[in-house]
């Protein structure tokens, strides 16, 4: 995948407010993270942790959820 490309789990129902900031954070954290884990790990772990919130019935949450776990994984 490039930088301009989308995250490989796209939520349809998704509030573009929502998508929105997943893409701010997909993008803040290949730069954190890219040159020493990969920029591909760093997407698939942003994909990863996305779709685990796939079905969250609150949306406003799930930024700041997805960016925790990535984080985690990566650090980790």
């Amino acid at each position: 995948m490039t930088a301009s490309s989308t995250s490989a789990v796209h939520i349809h129902d998704e509030d573009p407010q929502v998508s929105a900031q997943l893409r701010d954070v997909e993008s803040r954290l290949v730069d954190l993270y890219a040159a020493e884990d990969g920029e591909e790990r760093v997407r698939q772990a942003m994909a990863t942790n996305r779709a685990r919130f796939a079905d969250a019935r609150v949306r406003t949450f799930v930024p700041i959820l997805v960016e925790r776990a990535v984080r985690a994984e990566m650090d980790g």
